[in-house]
């Protein structure tokens, strides 16, 4: 089903206070109820080159595909919805694009991004993403994590190696397990989730995340719900004043009704 619901939405990218460039990009395109982040990594300003590519790839595949979904193919295909399905092929696809654009350039060799990309469709919250940039959904005065970083902490709690407490001390926690482009494949995490109205999703590189702790960004974005665009600014200015060791980013889009 086609997004029909009003929403409000605005991003923000701020290149931190120690990094010199940045390598986040943002995008969405708000007629299709299309939203994107991507925290590129690589030498020589290619993580920048990284991210733009895996942004201009996912938007190019979703714009020209999402109109040929059917309500029949909409209900699903291997337990997902056709929407999930097309999300997690457009990052395939940015995934071989930035891995061959990576073999024919020296000056591009290692170069990656994580990516988290959704849909919005009037019955169903549709997201796919790679690394460890995250989306999170605000309802009802409680902030709850969607995403699951692919992180070397996430993956030793996983395994019970360590309990959460003490991964978080003994393990560096942007060590990242996935990333398009660095690979000539890579795995896909997809999920879906009912909207409601007033639900605010958030989009956000790890440049917040490192600096705010989860009960932070809650409190922030509930002082400044009302505005997204003041929420988005909020953020940001609260992880630089935490230190702006990345760059950080955020998209924010809101269930008006």
């Amino acid at each position: 089903m086609a997004l029909t619901r009003k929403i409000s939405s605005a991003l923000v990218s701020d290149v931190g206070r120690l990094r010199s460039n940045n390598e986040d990009a943002v995008d969405l395109d708000e007629a299709i109820g299309w939203f994107f982040l991507a925290d590129g990594m690589g030498g020589y300003q290619s993580g920048e080159v990284a991210s733009k590519l895996a942004a201009a790839t996912t938007l190019e595949i979703v714009s020209k595909r999402l109109p040929e979904q059917s309500p029949v193919e909409s209900s699903s295909a291997a337990g997902h919805r056709a929407e999930t399905l097309l999300l997690k092929e457009a990052l395939l696809a940015a995934n071989t694009c930035i891995y061959e654009a990576s073999q024919q350039k020296a000056e591009y060799a290692g170069m990656g991004t994580t990516a988290v990309t959704c849909l919005l469709l009037d019955d169903c919250l549709c997201l796919a993403w790679v690394g460890d940039s995250r989306a999170y959904r605000w309802r009802e005065g409680q902030l709850k994590l969607l995403t699951r970083d692919h992180s070397l902490l996430e993956a030793l709690i996983a395994r019970g190696v360590y309990s959460r407490e003490d991964a978080a001390k003994r393990v560096q926690k942007n060590i990242i397990t996935r990333a398009l482009g660095v690979a000539a494949s890579v795995e896909v995490d997809v999920l879906e989730t009912a909207l409601q109205t007033g639900d605010i999703l958030l989009l956000c590189s790890d440049g917040l995340n490192d600096m705010l702790e989860d009960r932070a960004i809650g409190a922030i974005i509930c002082a400044s719900a009302a505005s997204l665009d003041q929420a988005s600014q909020n953020l940001i200015d609260a992880a630089n004043a935490k230190g702006g060791r990345d760059n950080v980013s955020v998209v924010m889009l809101r269930i008006d009704s």
